[in-house]
């Protein structure tokens, strides 16, 4: 057999098996897989978050923020004598009655004055009953008496010396701050020892974005910490311009409040007796502009805009609502709502 032979028949073949391939399906290439439909989502599956629609108090309220000062303090200090202390008798925050001492200067040198006086005073009365009972004429007698008399001039002033040493309160009230002086320093005439405040008169000054809703003597909450106390207005801008104006019209009146008024700021006095603790601490002014009771309220966020109608979504046989509702009182976070929801309504959040 020869090489063309060969080469048909292997041709021949090959033909062949092609042919049968083709008849059979074209076996070799993979199925086509099946398209699945899209799964579905029944509404009634989706979980929400809610809120349940209560009833509450609700207070439209401006809340302003001020330290609490005294009307009125005292800086103590040595009016006519210098010194040295030698001893103090309270410390910064302690109580004080009208007349506690506060400190002392040395009053050795004083002590021994006086005591020398003393008994230049006691030889003195002896010698005017000396003088009597010797027979002595009456200008006799009146002269050794003026002796006497001198004498005790100046005992008595060497012993408002010792009296001036001890630096007293001047009310009652409470030591707010203690000069840098210890015992032992020397101090010198107006030099400030110690600061008295009066705790029966205690204010707040605030400053108020809505300052026409202040009035002269209204009614104000005082909150320090958790704790509420009674006010009340006494001071406004527009009673202070008046004010201003009368202390200008009458050259001999005297500012005797012990306040330095501001513009643009109203004042609050406690009505009650303040707690002495609370001068220099912060305390918020609460003033009620209005209020409901027993209402049914909820977040402002709830509330929402729907074809210019106010609606809010709750949850209905597990379906998302929108419910119409109409609103009343309103304040920066929660609204009154006057219809439209009931008590125990699932309100849908998110």
């Amino acid at each position: 057999m020869n090489i063309k032979s060969i080469v048909k028949r292997f041709l021949t073949a090959v033909s062949a098996a092609v042919f049968c391939l083709s008849a059979a399906g074209c076996y070799l290439l993979p199925d086509e897989e099946e398209v699945l439909d899209a799964p579905t989502v029944k509404a009634s599956d989706v979980n929400y978050s809610t809120v349940t629609a209560k009833k509450k108090d609700l207070e439209k309220k401006l809340v302003s923020t001020g330290t609490v000062t005294a009307e009125n303090q005292y800086n103590l200090s040595y009016e006519k004598q210098s010194g040295t202390v030698t001893k103090f008798y309270v410390r910064a925050g302690d109580e004080v009655k009208k007349g506690d001492v506060i400190c002392e200067l040395d009053t050795y040198d004083l002590d021994y004055q006086i005591e020398e006086k003393e008994l230049y005073l006691e030889k003195a009365r002896l010698n005017v009953d000396i003088i009597f009972e010797g027979g002595g004429t009456q200008a006799q007698v009146d002269s050794a008496y003026v002796d006497v008399q001198l004498l005790e001039k100046e005992l008595d002033k060497l012993k408002e010396q010792k009296e001036d040493a001890s630096l007293k309160a001047p009310i009652d009230g409470v030591v707010s701050s203690l000069s840098d002086v210890r015992v032992g320093d020397s101090v010198n005439p107006g030099q400030t020892i110690a600061t008295v405040i009066d705790t029966s008169a205690l204010y707040i000054a605030i400053k108020p974005d809505e300052l026409t809703q202040y009035k002269m003597d209204m009614d104000i909450q005082i909150r320090i910490d958790e704790n509420y106390y009674d006010g009340t207005v006494f001071m406004t801008p527009d009673e202070l311009v008046n004010y201003q104006q009368e202390k200008a019209d009458d050259h001999n009146a005297v500012d005797d409040t012990g306040i330095n008024y501001e513009a643009e700021t109203v004042y609050v006095r406690f009505k009650d007796d303040p707690p002495t603790e609370a001068v220099g601490q912060l305390a918020d002014t609460v003033l009620v502009l209005d209020s409901v009771k027993d209402a049914i309220v909820i977040s402002n966020n709830l509330i929402k805009k729907v074809d210019g109608e106010q609606v809010v979504y709750v949850l209905k046989n597990g379906e998302k609502t929108a419910v119409a509702v109409e609103t009343g009182l309103s304040t920066g976070s929660q609204t009154e709502i006057k219809s439209g929801l009931s008590e125990g309504d699932e309100i849908i959040i998110r």
